[in-house]
């Protein structure tokens, strides 16, 4: 699989976009799913041991989206990879920053940076590190799962319904403490699986929700089991509260 910094790919004498170069073009993981819907090829990067499949979109089907809905591509933000000493520390020229800002009228929302390593190969819509200001008040949630408000699982046997219950918990339990989706700095996504398509299926959901707004820092991990019963999904979070909550 031959690859841009740009977030291309030539597969088979096709070119192909992954998610990492939508979100250069400025496509949001929500917009990926409504637009494109399943992607064209899953690809296995070799370098990366037991990595989920890297979903690939046509380009010509990107650009056909981008036309009609009237979107532009963003500039490539992601610099190019220096051979000089691989290993050095990065400082501050050397990565990528996205800033995460409520409206101007919300003075006392923290600021969130985030930031992905331009050396490291890029990651499908999270970033390597989330940072935030020093006083910064912080919530460490215990692990989201797919119960309903009376106990019950919700999507037996369904990974990606698990997911979707989990993730609106997770918002249930950001509201409870005055924050919410955005202001997520880090998760741990924990399946039930040993196949990487089914960690893919898992990461779509987080994808597609406000998660991405960002994105925030994730780690996908596939495990033997979880607390409850038929549990196949549960993620943890760490997240900033704004001001005005506190």
């Amino acid at each position: 699989m031959a690859s841009s910094g740009r977030g291309e790919h030539e597969e088979d004498g096709r070119r192909y976009v992954s998610l990492a170069g939508l979100r250069m073009r400025g496509w949001a993981g929500g917009m990926v799913h409504r637009l494109l819907g399943p992607p064209d090829r899953l690809s296995v990067n070799p370098r990366v041991r037991a990595a989920p499949p890297v979903r690939l979109y046509r380009v010509e089907r990107v650009e056909a989206a981008e036309r009609g809905r009237g979107l532009r591509p963003g500039p490539t933000a992601v610099p190019q990879k220096s051979d000089a000493l691989p290993n050095r520390p990065l400082d501050d020229r050397q990565v990528v920053r996205q800033v995460v800002r409520r409206p101007s009228s919300t003075s006392g929302a923290p600021m969130i940076r985030r930031v992905t390593a331009p050396a490291l190969f890029p990651p499908p819509t999270y970033s390597h590190a989330s940072v935030v200001e020093a006083g910064t008040k912080l919530a460490f949630l215990a692990g989201s799962v797919p119960l309903d408000a009376q106990g019950s699982l919700v999507g037996e046997g369904d990974p990606v319904r698990q997911a979707e219950q989990v993730i609106a918990n997770l918002e249930e339990q950001l509201r409870a403490i005055g924050s919410d989706l955005a202001h997520v700095l880090a998760t741990d996504v924990y399946v039930v699986s040993q196949e990487t398509s089914v960690l893919s299926a898992v990461w779509e959901v987080v994808e597609a929700s406000g998660l991405s707004t960002g994105p925030h820092s994730s780690t996908l991990i596939g495990v033997a089991c979880l607390g409850y019963s038929g549990q196949l999904v549960e993620i943890t979070a760490t997240a900033a509260i704004p001001e005005e909550a506190r």
